[in-house]
């Protein structure tokens, strides 16, 4: 019946993914939350976000918005057209945007260790999507296809092309949601529209709970933060979530202990980057620049470049220095992913192209076909353009580094990150001496292929150790190489030693030249693949430095 209270009126029905029964014994904490203005509402969420690893079992928020507001995706560009009598907000999650004021909002903060969060991103979209649906009626269904143009012009309420969305009879989106995932936890931000229900808002707050009732058979038991935490959501929406850094550019709070100096700061073009991210999220392409933080995302959009992730965005590694999400499964490939990426690289005018991939363990040749395949596709769409590849290290074996040699890249890249001494403390699995062997061994099968790798500075490594790295690396056969600042994505992660000015930089790129490399580029703010076809130039040239 509408306005049924939550409660055990409604016995949970067994979830379908039996990881997930394993991990909900534990009552969920549920927090029937008010109305907020936009700042404070996404502060909240980061709040819970942040202290994730500490909560004794997930958080379910369910909120509603005191005025009219238009929030959108920490990686999207500000909606140019916002009625002024509405607020607006960037997400701490991603998606595109959604109109706030005839809706429910919901929140979900779990922590890292639940199977919910390990999953893939499009699979908790289902299982959430799908339990919401059930309970709206018989009138919903699940979208398990990406939005077209014709779609996304009927939805009124969001325009994110995300794919399981809750529609409607009509064809109209009602439900929606975006993820992020950090070390400690993840955050999912969802929307339910109160026309779903008929304009009956209490039904639609119980919809919401029985469905998340699905996940959590021990129910759920009513929560409220401690003061501490909502101080620190004030404190997030002051200094954060209502600044115009954040909400115009992204810009997240600084921290006192951290700021960043000038040179670490870089200049965008939005229109540029909003056409590289338009083709992006039309193919279903993941890129490492969003993936992993990179500070040269809007600079390399701006250029229309781009560094492709493949074999999905979830690695079964945990790197301290690394902002992609961990999971033990993530979803298998897609067999149509190396067509549309050339496509993409078609649809860019690329001229030269970087292709990644977070580590696999779970593949039987470790992604190296998924390598050969894309590496493929884009000779035989794109003849003109190069293509770099910047692979994991295949667990040390031959046969899966040979199958990507064989693919011709123009440039083999892989990186060994840092001095051997603190190898082991910031990778997880890889080894120094293992990634070594890699490069020496694609400097044998290559061919006349160039080899390629990459040191972060800051991580506490002495003058010597990077000598020594240096050294190492010329013994491997590696002709190029990358030097740049170690960043922490979040305060979870390996902690920052210290920041590297510009003129060190330029005396280690002068040292690695007289090392033997014939192309390096050395500077705060780069990365492995970064400036990767004016560095493929150099294998006969004297070095490169970052502009």
């Amino acid at each position: 019946m509408r306005g049924e209270p939550a409660g055990t009126e409604n016995p949970a029905q067994p979830v379908e993914n039996p990881e997930l029964q394993a991990t909900s014994k534990a009552p969920w904490l549920l927090w029937l939350d008010g109305a907020h203005c936009a700042a404070f509402n996404m502060a909240v969420d980061q709040a819970l976000l942040d202290c994730a690893s500490i909560l004794p079992a997930p958080v379910l928020r369910i909120y509603r918005w005191e005025r009219p507001a238009v929030s959108f995706g920490r990686s999207q560009l500000r909606p140019s057209e916002i009625p002024s009598d509405h607020e607006y907000v960037r997400r701490p999650t991603g998606g595109g945007v959604v109109w706030h004021g005839q809706d429910l909002t919901y929140s979900l903060i779990i922590p890292a260790e639940h199977a919910m969060a390990k999953m893939e991103i499009p699979e908790s979209y289902r299982l959430i999507h799908s339990a919401i649906g059930k309970q709206l009626g018989t009138e919903f269904h699940l979208k398990s296809e990406r939005s077209t143009g014709v779609d996304l012009r009927r939805m009124r309420c969001f325009e994110s092309p995300t794919r399981h969305d809750i529609l409607g009879s009509d064809g109209s989106k009602y439900a929606g949601a975006a993820q992020y995932r950090g070390k400690v936890g993840t955050l999912t931000q969802g929307s339910v529209r109160l026309e779903a229900t008929g304009g009956d808002w209490e039904f639609l707050r119980n919809a919401i709970i029985r469905a998340f009732s699905k996940f959590s058979p021990a129910g759920f038991s009513e929560w409220k933060p401690s003061g501490d935490i909502i101080a620190k959501a004030h404190a997030l929406a002051e200094k954060q979530f209502a600044t115009e850094a954040w909400n115009n550019k992204g810009t997240s709070m600084p921290q006192e202990k951290s700021r960043h100096p000038d040179w670490l700061r870089v200049k965008s073009s939005a229109g540029s980057r909003k056409h590289v991210t338009d083709v992006l999220a039309d193919l279903r392409l993941n890129t490492v620049c969003a993936s992993a933080h990179c500070p040269n995302l809007g600079k390399c959009f701006s250029d229309g470049t781009a560094t492709f992730l493949i074999l999905g965005n979830t690695c079964t590694r945990n790197c301290r220095f690394c902002a992609i999400g961990t999971g033990k499964h993530p979803a298998p490939p897609e067999p149509d992913e190396a067509d549309r990426l050339a496509e993409a690289v078609s649809r860019l005018k690329l001229s030269f192209v970087v292709i990644t991939s977070v580590t696999r363990d779970d593949l039987p040749d470790g992604g190296a076909s998924a390598f050969r395949d894309a590496i493929l596709a884009i000779k035989s769409k794109c003849p003109n353009t190069g293509v770099e590849v910047l692979t994991p290290d295949f667990g040390g074996e031959e046969t899966p580094l040979r199958t990507v040699l064989d693919a011709r890249p123009e440039v083999f890249n892989h990186n060994i990150e840092t001095v051997r001494r603190l190898s082991s403390t910031i990778r997880s699995e890889a080894t120094y001496d293992r990634s070594l062997g890699v490069l020496a061994n694609a400097v044998k099968f290559g061919k006349g292929i160039p080899v390629k790798s990459g040191i972060m500075l800051g991580l506490g490594e002495k003058d010597d150790e990077v000598r020594e790295a240096f050294a190492d690396l010329r013994r491997a056969g590696v002709s190029l190489l990358t030097i740049g600042q170690y960043l922490p994505p979040t305060k979870e992660h390996q902690p920052l030693a210290r920041m590297v000015p510009p003129e060190e930089f330029d005396a280690w790129r002068n040292e690695a030249i007289a090392f033997g490399f014939t192309g390096v580029m050395s500077g705060p703010l780069v990365r492995s693949s970064y400036h990767a076809r004016e560095l493929s130039g150099h294998t006969k040239a004297s070095g490169g430095k970052e502009d």
